[in-house]
């Protein structure tokens, strides 16, 4: 399972590879061996895989530097919180001692803004595919609620 760490407003980072906001998408590729897949993807977008096929990362890219983050597997976690490998009703409990809440997303059209974080967070229930584990957490340079 992949490890990430959030750090909110700025990217991710995965042991010492920094995966910021405003990385030159080469840059990023070298550094996460990225692999042409003969699947139709955006151009706009990279996808990143554990050996055994799941995705785990999705990148996007606008004029070649990274805007937006959609961790989709694995374990992505702030200060001790897990993010992704949870359900959301456990992850409502840990931000809520945290002093952080979950709230209806404004920035998408589905999922639940964690604005203290600056991620969209999505359950199965969320994207249709039934279940509270979480489906996705995205961040973005250009999240914001108002």
């Amino acid at each position: 399972m992949e490890h990430y760490e959030l750090v909110p407003g700025r990217g991710i980072r995965r042991d010492d590879t920094d995966i910021f906001f405003d990385m030159p998408r080469k840059k990023l590729r070298d550094a996460l061996g990225w692999k042409a897949s003969g699947e139709d993807m955006w151009d706009d977008e990279d996808e990143y895989s554990t050996p055994d096929g799941d995705d785990w990362l999705r990148l996007r890219f606008l004029d070649d530097k990274l805007c937006d983050i959609e961790v989709l597997g694995g374990s992505l976690v702030y200060e001790g919180i897990e993010l992704v490998a949870t359900t959301l009703a456990a992850l409502r409990i840990t931000l809520k001692k945290a002093g952080m809440e979950l709230e209806k997303s404004e920035w998408l059209t589905m999922g639940h803004d964690c604005v203290d974080l600056q991620i969209v967070v999505a359950s199965g229930d969320d994207t249709d595919d039934f279940g509270d584990e979480i489906a996705w957490v995205i961040t973005s340079k250009d999240f914001r609620v108002e």
